[in-house]
């Protein structure tokens, strides 16, 4: 029995990337920078923090002026975003039974609270944590480990849940199992064949292996 599950959050607890795919238009436009991208090409571009996002997007290495519109524009269209289905009554399920919930993302730390906060203001987190510029992003797990001792838990008394080989690499950095969901936007053979040890295709999965 687990006793408590760290989240990953875009693409496993709430659909971002039609927002983020705006922030990107939008700042590239303003930008005047002659790309436009659809949800599918953004979607590759998700995984290791925005401002890496930001440089495949534009192809270039960005000046702090420039990073800094998209963190506006990422902020301001991040609330047409959803959770998946089953999100809510699960999270809501697992604090029935006294499972701490954590969210460890590479989003930017103030933008991913502002997020939970509208989103998922319902449930009740032990943790929420987004990219701190004093860390690496995952799949470093150096904040992860700092989070989990001030609470006093142990790693393999958890879960880690995400949707992505860098969530993948950043369970097996900590040596916490891993359940990676089908739905999110992590390369599907990438994923399979680093063999994760649950791949889920429905959220409320999870409370079948807790």
């Amino acid at each position: 029995m687990k006793n408590f599950v760290v989240f990953d959050l875009d693409g496993t607890l709430i659909d971002t990337l039609t927002g983020l795919t705006e922030a990107v238009n939008e700042t590239l436009k303003e930008l005047n920078l002659p790309y436009s991208y659809k949800r599918d090409e953004v979607m590759t571009f998700i995984g290791r923090g925005a401002k890496r996002l930001f440089n495949l997007a534009t192809k270039n290495e960005n000046n702090p002026a420039e990073f800094a519109l998209f963190l506006k524009n990422y902020e301001k269209n991040q609330y047409i975003s959803e959770p998946y289905e089953h999100v809510l009554e699960t999270l809501k399920e697992l604090g029935k039974r006294n499972i701490s919930l954590i969210i460890y993302s590479n989003k930017p730390n103030n933008i991913l609270n502002k997020l939970v906060e509208n989103k998922l203001n319902k449930i009740k987190f032990l943790h929420v944590q987004g990219q701190d510029n004093n860390y690496p992003p995952k799949p470093d797990v150096t904040l992860l480990k700092s989070i989990l001792n001030k609470f006093n838990l142990k790693p393999e008394d958890g879960l880690y849940v995400g949707d992505s080989i860098v969530d993948i690499d950043t369970a097996r950095n900590i040596n916490m199992k891993v359940a990676i969901l089908s739905y999110g936007y992590g390369n599907k053979e990438e994923i399979k064949a680093n063999k994760p040890d649950y791949y889920l295709d429905d959220f409320k999965e999870i409370l079948e292996i807790l």
